[in-house]
């Protein structure tokens, strides 16, 4: 007879803990339903940056061609960059100002008619340097 309640317990615990892993892995998918990181729609590319600015090079094929909203995120959730834009194939040089040391900025794009929700994580090159002079004291 112990046996027996030991192959329930078991049968029964092997269901609940796979239901368990579902839900702690899809909970993050639930939580951004309609949003994609990584959607070919949208493409971000990092040209070029120095210690006061940072230029990027944006694209998205807006298929609907309605108005949609473009931000840029720091890390910390900051927004750095915000402009509304239309059009089918959007294609602009974003140039954001360098406040702090940021290792990525995140972009967003969002057509609330649409119901489209895209973000890309773009990782950045640290400030840059200027060389300093060393001299001997001899």
């Amino acid at each position: 007879m112990h046996v027996v309640k030991t192959t329930t317990r078991e049968t029964l615990a092997k269901p609940f803990y796979a239901l368990l892993l579902l839900c702690f892995f899809s909970a993050p998918a639930l939580a951004q339903s309609g949003s994609e990181e990584n959607s070919q729609l949208m493409q971000v590319k990092y040209l070029a940056g120095d210690n006061d600015a940072m230029l990027f090079n944006l694209k998205f094929d807006n298929q609907s061609g309605n108005d949609f909203k473009v931000m840029v995120l720091n890390e910390t959730g900051d927004v750095l960059f915000q402009k509304n834009y239309s059009g089918k194939k959007f294609k602009r040089k974003i140039k954001l100002t360098r406040l702090t040391e940021t290792s990525d900025v995140t972009f967003l794009i969002s057509s609330p008619r649409e119901n489209v929700h895209l973000s890309r994580r773009v990782k950045v090159t640290n400030k840059v340097v200027d060389d300093a002079s060393v001299a001997d004291n001899e």
